[in-house]
């Protein structure tokens, strides 16, 4: 069943019904409440221009995608602050930061 209901999400967004994507997602998230599939409602709520929505059901969760997509969802707040801390979060063990006051990259360790 879940499984069905992902593709037909997939199927609405491909498809630009973005509020059918929505809500069929919301039922899936009802359903079975896994972080991917938080991710996915996050990115129907994106493309129907729902960023605020996307924000509150990402905030806290610890997948690199899911800190990918409310990066995303604060920067089309204008909370880019907010934005570079979901990307480049403090306690990463294998990430080192070289931030300094104009510079944004980050370098993978392995």
């Amino acid at each position: 069943m879940e499984t069905l209901m992902v593709d037909r999400v997939h199927s609405s967004l491909r498809l630009f019904m973005h509020r059918n994507a929505v809500f069929l997602c919301e039922r899936l998230c009802a359903q079975f409440p896994a972080e991917t599939n938080l991710q996915l409602l996050a990115t129907c709520y994106l493309h129907n221009n729902q960023p605020y929505a996307a924000y509150h059901i990402l905030k806290g969760k610890k997948l690199p995608e899911s800190r990918y997509l409310l990066a995303t969802s604060c920067f089309r707040m204008n909370l880019l602050q907010e934005a570079e801390e979901a990307l480049c979060p403090v306690n990463e063990p294998n990430m080192e930061f070289c931030l300094d006051k104009g510079s944004f990259d980050a370098v993978f360790v392995p």
